[in-house]
């Protein structure tokens, strides 16, 4: 046990280390996201990691909406994310080599995911989910491959919907290792600018 939990610190050590956004997600990488994901690494270790992901906005309400936060999952925190999946099931999930980690992140090579979560007025009228977009600014303007809403519901006999989420997907390589404002828009129009360091993301 003592020799397991020096390999662990040691695995995270360099993961936090790391720190970049990691566009060739090699074997030693998917070995330290499962690391992450799995006993004996304890929960509060991966709260600190999942927790450089998430930033605040806090935007004025927009007619009947703001944008309370976004998330930004790369191909590294996928990976992480699924891992963790397979740990609540407690199967087997990468612990006879890494050929279905490999399949598991396929289809998510070379992507990257921003959600915008929205919450809503319930003093206005709502219509849906609204037709917010995002685009990432830059030294270069990047639309998204592509953008789904969802709307959110409250809790009880007769869920209400209280929120919405705005995930679109972007080309991770294009993102780069740059300092980029995510422009969040209706139509054009304004909402947030809010900037990430995408060099202190991995």
């Amino acid at each position: 046990m003592k020799v397991a939990r020096v390999l662990i610190v040691a695995l995270l050590a360099n993961a936090s280390q790391a720190r970049a956004l990691n566009l060739h997600i090699a074997p030693a990488d998917m070995q330290r996201a499962l690391t992450l994901a799995r006993w004996p690494t304890a929960d509060a270790e991966r709260s600190r990691f999942h927790g450089r992901y998430v930033f605040a906005v806090n935007s004025p309400t927009v007619e009947y909406f703001a944008v309370q936060k976004l998330e930004v999952i790369t191909e590294f925190r996928r990976l992480e994310m699924i891992a963790e999946e397979h740990a609540r099931l407690n199967d087997t999930f990468g612990r006879a080599g890494l050929h279905e980690v490999e399949e598991a992140l396929r289809p998510w090579r070379g992507r990257l995911s921003i959600i915008v979560s929205l919450v809503f007025d319930p003093t206005r009228y709502i219509t849906g989910v609204p037709a917010v977009d995002l685009m990432l600014e830059g030294p270069t303007l990047l639309a998204p491959l592509d953008t789904t809403r969802r709307g959110v519901y409250g809790s009880g006999n007769h869920p209400v919907l209280v929120g919405g989420t705005i995930e679109s997907t972007f080309d991770a390589g294009a993102v780069g290792q740059d300092v980029r404002e995510l422009f969040i828009h209706r139509g054009g129009n304004p909402i947030a600018r809010p900037p990430i360091d995408f060099s202190r993301l991995e």
